[in-house]
């Protein structure tokens, strides 16, 4: 049994319980996640981060369901272990791509909120303004 092999399978497991946390879900969290990621067009670290998780994802069911898989020699090192477990604890700490995603929408979100909302303050201070002139005139 390949010791790297044994070390990717440990990191993935904990990558995926942490993503299925961070998703609501009870399993498949790196394939929710992949899901996510697919979906959402304009993640940070997008490019990076999705084909490595599906290249990941393949390995992970081989390792799991092919016999003697643990045995076979994969394109995995020690820095796709250290990859998979750093995500792991991004994704617990919510620095992940999905969460500095959802963290941005939130802010452009209310920061157009907020926008729209001094448009129309001024836009009101304006008319009454005007209002006010016209009146002292004697036009209104």
């Amino acid at each position: 049994m390949s010791k790297i092999n044994m070390s990717f399978f440990n990191a993935y497991k904990e990558l995926d319980s942490a993503c299925a946390k961070r998703l609501g879900i009870s399993r498949g969290g790196v394939s929710a996640y992949i899901g996510r990621l697919v979906e959402l067009k304009y993640v940070p670290e997008r490019s990076d981060v999705l084909p490595r998780l599906i290249k990941y994802r393949k390995i992970r069911n081989i390792l799991a369901h092919e016999e003697n898989a643990f045995d076979r020699s994969f394109e995995i090192t020690n820095s796709d272990v250290k990859w998979l477990s750093r995500l792991a604890r991004r994704v617990e700490r919510s620095s992940d791509p999905i969460s500095r995603y959802e963290r941005n929408t939130r802010f452009y979100s209310i920061w157009k909120r907020v926008r729209i909302a001094v448009f129309l303050l001024i836009a009101l201070l304006l008319i009454i303004s005007v209002i006010i002139i016209l009146s002292n005139y004697g036009i209104i």
